[in-house]
């Protein structure tokens, strides 16, 4: 059965400490007592929810029957890849609300409680459709005589969570970059651009809290957990992929978490390396300086005279969404481009070789790697720490000084006083 996908938890069996804290900024669970960006809001959805269990619990059989009748097949089918979602192997075992609930009864969960599930209620907030729908279906969901609960059917035994089932089902699932971070981006949207890569078990939006305002905003990356290897190597073996004009940068997951957790450690050891000289030294404590990684880096050639920065870096944003930084100046034959992310040049010069025009110029792309990234690392890192040395505002020009109009000396006031 292919299960309609939720954002969940991030597995962290190898990631560091750092990976770990922005996996709990990550979309969860959907349960009672979450919201998500792609659903409704949960206060408000559970007071229609609330709502409408005061008519659904006085149905009649006759009314029921005429309820069962009427279900849309489309809706039906739904529904049916919701339910069987929650209670499937793959987000059963790491939803802790519902895993609870299937403990108290036999397994059998109210219907009360599944509809404070968000996207089910979405679908329909009618306890007798629901019921309908899954008695429609093939088996693996079990409803009640009342029609008033669900459950796992008993011939599928419950799932566990492990640290094997954890470590299995990060070996299928690829890290996908490069949707847009506009809000158009939606759990539903995913889900259907997703469906032509083949089954899949999840799709997990990667969100942010930001420090300053604590406004949830999106990365515009995700997590698509396939429903097997071979599917997941199948997808990362694929031709360049776009999503609308933006090409997606693809990795295994594992890979992503082992380069996140080999950063950390390299910043780490830089930032203890410059303590350690700032002491022997006996200087004082300099302005933090984050120096930026390896890997995201391109030189690129083949430009018309005419030329500006600002072509090259609209030219690269507009097929990646992702452009930190473009070192160029008009006239110049080779411009080197920057990438936000660490070891992401090689899926990006997959996906843009061949497929960069800049001012009706095709553009021929090159790794940079070895002596000439150690080259352009040092120019980048020596510009941003003069910039961080500088601190965040320029100095002011000083006024006055006899100009005209100047308020200080020299200036209009003392002239009048002389006069």
């Amino acid at each position: 059965k292919t299960e309609t996908s939720e954002p969940l938890k991030t597995e962290t069996t190898e990631a560091s400490k750092a990976e770990s804290t922005e996996a709990q900024k990550m979309d969860t669970t959907e349960s009672p007592v979450k919201t998500t960006p792609e659903t409704v809001t949960e206060s408000s959805e559970k007071g229609k929810v609330e709502e409408s269990n005061g008519t659904q619990n006085g149905h009649t059989e006759e009314n029921k029957a005429s309820v069962e009748a009427a279900v849309d097949p489309e809706l039906n089918s739904k529904i049916v890849k919701q339910i069987e979602y929650y209670f499937g192997n793959y987000n059963l075992p790491r939803d802790k609300f519902l895993s609870a609930e299937v403990k108290k009864d036999d397994g059998w969960v109210p219907m009360s409680i599944m509809l404070k599930f968000a996207r089910l209620a979405k679908l329909s907030s009618d306890s007798a459709v629901i019921a309908a729908a899954i008695k429609d279906a093939n088996g693996f969901m079990e409803v009640d005589e009342s029609s008033s609960k669900i459950r796992r059917s008993t011939t599928e035994p419950l799932p566990e969570m492990t640290e094997g089932l954890q470590e299995e089902s990060v070996k299928r699932t690829i890290y996908c970059k490069g949707f847009p971070k506009d809000g158009s981006i939606t759990l539903d949207v995913l889900l259907e651009y997703f469906k032509k890569f083949g089954e899949f078990d999840s799709v997990r939006i990667r969100n942010y809290v930001d420090r300053n305002s604590s406004v949830q905003g999106f990365k515009g990356s995700v997590l698509v957990v396939f429903k097997t290897v071979e599917i997941a190597q199948k997808f990362l073996d694929a031709p360049p992929v776009q999503y609308k004009k933006t090409y997606l940068i693809r990795k295994w997951f594992a890979d992503y978490l082992g380069e996140k957790k080999q950063e950390m450690e390299e910043r780490l050891a830089r930032k203890q390396a410059r303590q350690d000289k700032s002491e022997s030294n006996g200087q004082t404590k300099q302005v933090e300086f984050e120096e930026l990684p390896r890997g995201n880096f391109l030189r690129a050639t083949g430009f018309k005279n005419n030329t500006m920065r600002e072509d090259i870096k609209a030219a690269v944003f507009d097929l990646t969404n992702d452009c930190a930084f473009v070192d160029f100046r008009k006239g110049e034959e080779t411009a080197y481009i920057r990438f936000s992310e660490a070891d992401s040049n090689k899926e990006i010069l997959k996906a843009l070789e061949g497929n960069l025009t800049v001012n009706g110029s095709a553009i021929s792309l090159f790794l940079v790697e070895g002596e000439e990234e150690e080259q352009q690392l040092q120019k980048a890192n020596e510009a941003r720490r003069k910039s961080h040395s500088a601190g965040p505002y320029p100095k002011k020009r000083k006024m006055g000084g006899g100009g005209y109009g100047g308020r200080g000396r020299g200036g209009r006031n003392k002239r009048q006083r002389n006069n």
